[in-house]
């Protein structure tokens, strides 16, 4: 349980956030299923004065609202800071949710999808459908139209490396950095793709008899080291998860 909540830190510290002792009391209520995410969530929302909130689709429902950066979302929200607020806190729940009860397997684009339908389907229309939009942020992502092939040649890369299992320490950590970059560099989503991958290889690692000590993890140097690996450099990533590994309890 305290690995769930180190990770859902984690996750909110690398979004600029600091993990409430609320939210942690919300959170451990769903691990200890004292209550469901949709409960809590719901009166999230109640609180918020956003549980009646009409939602009208448009033809942007996979675009930012004109003169924003607030992607289109149910709650008709254009503020980019409330976004995020409410954001943080719905996907955390979500997150707890799903490291619950994982979505396991079979390690495809189609399971990528899913995940990020999880986290984000109560905020976005858009939640695990595939960008048809250039992006860059320090360096240009995959093509939208490139997006599915290249998924394909990196998780059947990933199937024929038997997903990473029965394999040493150190092979797994460079293996791991290198479809960590991979996948960093696909860039599916319009947003959520870090939060997105990282539930991914959490189920990958703890499948092949692993898992990662995200109380010691620093969200800054994980970010820089992804960065690097977009342009083909592993080794801070490697560095990074070699501080961070221990095999399986």
């Amino acid at each position: 349980m305290q690995s769930c909540i180190d990770y859902i830190r984690f996750n909110q510290e690398s979004e600029g956030f600091e993990l409430s002792s609320d939210d942690e009391g919300d959170i451990l209520a769903i691990l200890s299923e004292e209550k469901t995410a949709d409960e809590l969530i719901q009166n999230f929302l109640r609180k918020n004065n956003l549980e009646d909130v009409e939602y009208k689709a448009s033809d942007s429902d996979f675009s930012f609202y004109p003169g924003t950066r607030c992607l289109s979302n149910y709650f008709s929200i254009k503020d980019r800071d409330q976004l995020r607020e409410i954001g943080i806190y719905i996907s955390s729940m979500r997150t707890a949710e799903f490291l619950l009860n994982p979505i396991d397997g079979p390690y495809t684009l189609e399971h990528l999808q899913q995940i990020h339908e999880h986290l984000f389907g109560d905020i976005y229309p858009s939640a695990g459908v595939l960008r048809a939009k250039a992006a860059a942020k320090r360096t240009e992502f995959c093509h939208p139209d490139y997006i599915e092939a290249a998924a394909d040649e990196i998780f059947g890369k990933l199937a024929k490396d038997h997903f990473l299992r029965k394999i040493d320490r150190e092979q797994f950590i460079g293996d791991l950095a290198y479809y960590m970059g991979e996948l960093e560099a696909l860039h599916p989503f319009r947003s959520g793709n870090a939060p997105t991958a990282r539930l991914f290889f959490i189920i990958l690692t703890k499948n092949a008899g692993w898992q990662v000590d995200w109380s010691e993890a620093d969200p800054d140097g994980f970010l820089e080291a992804d960065i690097c690996a977009i342009d083909g450099d592993y080794q801070p990533l490697i560095d990074v998860l070699e501080e961070v590994l221990y095999p399986k309890d």
